[in-house]
C-alpha cells in the first residue's frame, strides 16, 4: 500500500470512529432522558401522595378541634356534673371547707 491509500484508510477509520462515538453519545442521552423522566414521574407521584396526606391530616385536625370544642362546652360539663356527680345549681353557690392534714 502506498502512503495516500494509508491516509485515505486512516481518514475513513477516523470518520467511522466519529460516527460510532456520535451514536454512543446519542444512546447515552436517550438513556439519561428516560431515567430523568422516570425519576421526575416518581417525584410527582410522591408529591401527590404527600399532598393527599397533608389534606387528610388537616381534615383530621379540624375534626379533633371540633370534638375538643364539643367536649369543653359548658352545657356538656354542667350535664355531667348534674347526672354523674349529682351536683345541683344551688351547690355551685356553696363554699365547701376541707380540714387540714388529711392526705
Amino acid at each position: 500500500m502506498n502512503t495516500s491509500q494509508k491516509q485515505i484508510d486512516s481518514i475513513r477509520n477516523l470518520k467511522e470512529l466519529r460516527w460510532f462515538l456520535l451514536i454512543i453519545v446519542l444512546a447515552a442521552e436517550l438513556i439519561c432522558n428516560a431515567w430523568i423522566r422516570s425519576e421526575s414521574s416518581q417525584a410527582m407521584i410522591m408529591i401527590a401522595k404527600t399532598e393527599s396526606q397533608i389534606r387528610d391530616m388537616a381534615d383530621y385536625r379540624q375534626a379533633l378541634s371540633v370534638e375538643l370544642e364539643r367536649l369543653k362546652s359548658e352545657a356538656r360539663i354542667t350535664h355531667i356534673a348534674r347526672t354523674r356527680l349529682g351536683l345541683t345549681p344551688d351547690i355551685f353557690n356553696q363554699t365547701i371547707y376541707l380540714s387540714k392534714g388529711t392526705n
